[in-house]
């Protein structure tokens, strides 16, 4: 007899985190400054416990990982991104500060591009998130305050120049 140790899916644990938000601020308010103390633990912790469910494939400090870990995500990057963004040639992760009246937060918006297309691939729910965190993993010491690009032809990162028009 075996036991199967089901893990829930990115999908489930983004949900998690959207629903343990909204149930915060619906109680204590939208402005995290306004909580005590201990609430604003307990929602940390919360937070916490719920992100790790998933921590193989979002982790969550990428920058703290072993050169091991590093070479291991390098590695196993290109199959990780065509198993989210199947055909992808180019990734562009462009970091956008957002401040909904509280501490900045920085997210990326990701575009995946197919060799010899204009058009974008359309990434699958948390598809940006996910391929954040693996880049993040695998190149830790990118300036990720800048653009970035990766090429899947060298499996290389790169900042991201805009092309300047001929004149």
């Amino acid at each position: 007899m075996s036991t199967v140790i089901e893990t829930p899916a990115v999908d489930d644990v983004e949900d998690a985190l959207i629903a343990l938000d909204r149930d915060y601020c619906t109680v204590y308010g939208p402005n995290l400054a306004d909580w005590s103390r201990g609430v604003r633990g307990e929602f940390f912790e919360l937070q916490r416990s719920r992100r790790t469910m998933d921590r193989e494939s979002n982790p969550l400090h990428p920058r703290k990982s072993s050169a091991s870990r590093r070479r291991r995500h390098a590695k196993q990057l290109s199959y990780r991104v065509h198993r989210i963004a199947p055909g992808a040639a180019t990734i562009l992760l462009t970091p956008v500060w957002i401040d909904p009246e509280g501490p900045k937060e920085r997210v990326y918006v990701v575009t995946a591009r197919a060799e010899g297309t204009k058009r974008h691939l359309k990434l699958p729910r948390g598809g940006s998130r996910q391929l954040t965190a693996l880049m993040q993993g695998a190149y830790p010491a990118a300036d990720w305050n800048q653009p970035q690009t990766w090429h899947a032809d060298g499996n290389a990162l790169t900042t991201w120049q805009p092309r300047r028009a001929a004149a």
